[in-house]
Order: C-alpha cells, then structure tokens, then sequence
C-alpha cells in the first residue's frame, strides 16, 4: 500500500466516525427535546384536551395494554405529538447544516499538521520526491491520531447533563403527578375572551362603529329607502312628516270582517281577439295627422 493510499484510509476512517458522532448528537438533542416538550404537556394538563375535541373524546378514556403495561390513550397520543414536534424542530435546525472537515479538525487540533496535512491531501495522486516526502511525514505525524480526538467532548458533557436533567424532570411529574392549574379548559375559555378574534360572540358593529348617523338604534341604515334625494342640485326630504293622513299607523288591532270571496266557474281557457279601436278621420287632414303621431313618437 502507497503512502497516497494510506493517507486516503486515514481521512475516510476519520470521517466515518466525525459522521457517527453527530449522528449521535443529534439523536441525543431529539431525546432531550422530546422529553422536554413531553413533561411541559403534562404540566399544563394537556392530557385533557382530547375531551373537548369532538373526535377524540370518545378515545379519551380508553387504555391499552402494551407488554403488560396498561397506557392510557391520553399518554400515547401526547406522546405522539411531543415526538412529531420535537422531529419537526430537530430537521429545522439541522437542514442547513454543513458537513465538517475532517482535514480542517486534524490541523486545528494538532498544529503541527496545519497546512501540511491539506496539502498533502490535495496533491496525493502526484508521484514526484517532494510530494512522496511530505505525505510520509504526515503520516508519521498521524499515527498518534485516533478517532476519539475527534469528539467534542464539551458538547458531550452539556448533552449529557440535559439529558439527565429533562429525564429526572419528567419521573419527578410522572411519580409525584405534580400539575398546575393550567388547563385547557381555563387556555380555551382565555382564547374565547381575546377581543377581535371572529367566532367570540362579537359583531360586525364592534369592528365598524358607526359615526352617529344613522337609525335611531345608532346603526347606519344603508339597505332602506333613502330618505333624502338630489334634484337639480337640491335636497328633497321625502320623510314622511309625522301627523300627517298618509302613511301606515300601526293599532295593533286587525279587522275581523275578512272579505268573502266566492269561486268563479270553471271554463275552459281560450284566447279571444280584442276588439281594434278604429275611427275615421277627417278628410282632408290625414297627412297632417299622420305627421303629428310621427312627431309624437320620435
């Protein structure tokens, strides 16, 4: 084996393993975020919440034995729901993530290796003195690098630290069954409150106050008759003045004398001609008159 095939083992041997520790990172920073999001769910008693949705309430009392444990239907499905947004959050932070060089670690980490290491990378597939040289040296300077100095092992700490505290937190809830007084009974009844959200009893008037024109209750009368029209450039009232003979006056009383209508006899509908109105006119004037009735239709 060439020191150009020995320096290419080296790097992809560390890189699988830089890719296996984030992976672990990111599956540990999934665990702490769902175990998070799990224990403020219980916290706030969203286990209750699946009674007030009209497809769930069914389910809402339900268990199910699982490997001789009983889980109640409550407890999976915020369990679900903590996983799908922990998995969701956990995709976002990391869909841009860029891939790491493992070149660029080496030399930060051991700076005799700085430059040398990239450039004999680079230039492995040339086979002259000076190249040959510089990867044998690297080589030589990598034999006391091993996969472990790779790992971030402050990262290491904090995550494990997290993962400890979030997993204590929830036995603590779960063995104590420690809740507020949040609930989402009190969060729906708050939300039905909030002024200017549609749905909360309030009514178009509440959005579009009128400016005091209007009806007597305040309220714009824009589907009515008007009361006022232009013409020639002034207003006319038609407002019925009160008092007066025309109009309706409501007595609340009804007359009881109802018309009595007697049914017409049953015949047999036809058509009939109307009878053309005809009359003779004055001799002598039929151009006159004629040309009149043309003036008049024109």
């Amino acid at each position: 084996m060439t020191g150009a095939e020995d320096l290419e083992q080296f790097i992809n041997r560390q890189e699988r393993a830089v890719r296996k520790y984030q992976r672990l990172f990111k599956l540990a920073e999934f665990v702490i975020l769902t175990l998070a999001i799990y224990t403020v769910l219980l916290l706030i008693n969203m286990e209750n919440v699946f009674g007030l949705v009209r497809a769930l309430e069914l389910y809402a009392g339900k268990s199910y034995d699982i490997a001789s444990l009983t889980i109640s239907f409550s407890t999976i499905a915020l369990l679900l729901i903590s996983i799908g947004i922990s998995l969701t959050v956990t995709l976002l932070l990391y869909r841009r993530e860029k891939s790491t060089s493992v070149i660029l670690l080496a030399e930060e980490k051991y700076p005799a290796l700085k430059e040398r290491l990239r450039t004999a990378y680079d230039n492995r597939n040339l086979n002259n003195v000076i190249v040959k040289d510089l990867i044998h040296s690297v080589l030589e300077g990598t034999k006391e690098i091993h996969s472990s100095a790779f790992l971030d092992r402050k990262k290491l700490k904090v995550t494990l630290i997290l993962l400890i505290f979030t997993t204590s937190a929830l036995g603590i809830v779960i063995y104590s069954d420690f809740r507020t007084d949040i609930t989402p009974e009190g969060m729906k009844e708050i939300i039905d409150n909030i002024p200017g959200i549609p749905g909360n009893g309030d009514t178009p008037e509440d959005y579009f106050p009128s400016d005091g024109e209007g009806n007597e209750d305040g309220r714009e009368n824009i589907t009515g008759e008007p009361v006022v029209v232009v013409v020639e450039g002034e207003e006319v009232d038609l407002s019925i003045p009160p008092g007066s003979e025309s109009g309706f006056t409501p007595t609340g009383e009804e007359d009881g004398n109802q018309p009595e209508f007697k049914p017409s006899s049953s015949y047999e509908v036809g058509q009939m001609t109307a009878p053309a109105y005809r009359e003779e006119l004055p001799k002598g004037y039929e151009s006159i008159i004629k040309s009149y009735f043309e003036e008049l239709t024109r």
